[in-house]
Parts: structure tokens; sequence; C-alpha cells
């Protein structure tokens, strides 16, 4: 027999916004690590072409300038590749999300007015919690159970839902997913993925435009994707929780559930985004029943700062 669960105490979505500093240095510092893996392979690709040059030519013309050259893009990567990070990422997250942005363009969202049912509950919620008014709120084609938030900000906020949310889930379960996405949004785990994937976006354009060696690209990518995953997947149990916190535990888990019971199969263009997405394609998200199982042991409801 389930335990009963308990509606959880109201939380104070005033404190839950958590500061973006650890993951701006995090991606600043992997980007430069990065750059100093691709800047030692780049040198010794050189000296393995030097292998059939005479010594006199090498350690008299080839090396000295390779090592002044090796010196220069150090230098760039330990000055200007960390605020290359930390402007481009940025300029790129900004062209993430929004109306026009590359999320919009890719999913093919259409955007809901100012009256319709969504849009007003969302924004309905979204005032409960003391947030701004969600600028953009849309849907798209897919038989999934999905919706995400992305932004730059709290005041240029996005949420979209996926036709098969709003589709196959209750009115409860619905409302709990949007929960789980404002969550999202007033603690700052919005605003984190959106940066992330603007630096991610910076650094390939950075890269090609350098001319460097990719290696350093799918080495920052690997360890900075498998912080962000880690990242992701911890955060989503919170999203959860808040979710569960404003409207109800059971909602949540009958949200959880009925994706777990879609046959709904996700579009290829979602796994660009997974990361944002309710339901994780790949390994961005914890397991449906360890989500499930989190909400019924109240694991991180007890850790949300309560009024």
């Amino acid at each position: 027999m389930e335990q009963e669960i308990t509606q959880p105490p109201t939380i104070d979505a005033s404190r839950l916004a958590n500061p973006m500093t650890r993951t701006v240095l995090f991606l600043m510092v992997g980007a430069a690590i990065g750059g100093i893996i691709g800047i030692v392979v780049e040198f010794l690709g050189l000296l393995f072409g030097m292998s059939a040059t005479p010594l006199a030519v090498i350690f008299l013309t080839l090396l000295p300038l390779a090592m002044a050259t090796m010196a220069v893009q150090l230098l760039w990567v330990f000055l200007g590749l960390p605020v290359w990070t930390y402007v481009g990422g940025k300029f790129f997250a900004n062209r993430v999300g929004g109306q026009s942005g590359k999320v919009a363009k890719d999913l093919k969202i259409t955007f809901l007015p100012e009256g319709h049912p969504i849009y007003d509950k969302v924004q309905a919620m979204a005032q409960s919690m003391g947030l701004p008014p969600v600028r953009y709120v849309g849907h798209f084609e897919d038989h999934s159970i999905n919706a995400f938030a992305c932004g730059q900000s709290r005041e240029n906020a996005m949420i979209a839902f996926t036709r098969g949310c709003i589709e196959k889930t209750t009115g409860d379960q619905f409302e709990a997913i949007l929960a789980h996405e404002l969550g999202h949004i007033a603690s700052n785990d919005m605003q984190r993925m959106t940066y992330a994937y603007g630096v991610r976006d910076s650094l390939t354009f950075f890269l090609v435009f350098r001319k460097l060696k990719m290696l350093a690209l799918k080495l920052f990518t690997f360890v900075s994707e498998m912080e962000i995953m880690r990242f992701s997947r911890q955060r989503e149990f919170y999203a959860d929780a808040i979710g569960a916190s404003l409207t109800s535990p059971q909602a949540m888990i009958g949200a959880l559930e009925a994706i777990k019971a879609d046959d709904g199969k996700p579009r290829h263009a979602l796994a660009a985004y997974e990361n944002l997405m309710f339901n994780g394609l790949l390994h961005s998200h914890p397991p449906l029943d360890k989500r499930i199982e989190a909400i019924r042991n109240e694991t991180y409801i007890k850790q949300l700062p309560h009024k």
C-alpha cells in the first residue's frame, strides 16, 4: 500500500534563485582548458612535422617561431578566450530564445496571444510566484509530452509546450508541468542552461574562425556537457519539487506517469535542446521512476525554502 502524500507547505518563490557565478566561471575555465589542449595538440603536430627537417633548421628557425606562436596563443587563451566565453556566451544566448530566436525557428513554435487560455494560465501562475509576466508562450507540433523554458532573463522568458503535452495531460497534470517550468525560471536554471547553449555556440564560432584543432572543441564540449547534464539532472528534481508544491504531489506524479505511459516519439529536432526539456531524451534528466520516488519521499520538497 502506497503511503499517502500530504500537500507540501507553501514555498517562498522569492528565495528560489541560485546565482549563476559558478556556472559562468566553470564554462570560462573549461574554455581555457580546451584552448590549451588545442594549442598543445597543434604544437605536437608541428614537432612531428619537423621530424624530417635538419636539426639546425629546427633549433635556429622553426622551433623559436613555433614557441613564439604558442606563447601568443597561450596569452590569448588566458586573456582573450575567457572574455570571449563570457561576452560571446551572452551574445549567442540572446539568439537562442525569443520569438525570432534559434529555438523558436528550429521547433517552429506558434506563439499564443493574450487572452488564450494557456497564455492566461501561464501568466496567472507566474504572478502567484512573484515572477514577471512570461513574455513568450507558445506550442509546437510534437506528439510526445514535453515542455521547456528558455531565455536570458526572467523578463525575456519563453515557455512552450508540445501538442502532446496539451492534448494528452489532464488539467492538473498540465498545471504541474507548467509549475515545473516556472520553477526553472524562478531558480535561474533557465537562464543558466540558455547561457550554456550560448557559450557552446560562441566557442564553436570562435574555433572555426580561429581554425584551431577541432579536438579542443570536442574535449571542451564533452567536459562541459557532462557538467551541464549533471547539473541539469539535479535541478530536475528540484523543479519537480517546486511543481509538486505549487500544485500537488499527485498532479506532478500524474504528469510523470503520463509520460511513462505515452507512446509518442519525440522529434529528432528536440534532441538539440534536451537539457531544456521537461522530458529529457538522453542523459540530461534522471529516470522518471527516480523522479516519482523523490516526490513520494519528499526528498527535494523538504529542501525548498518555505514561508
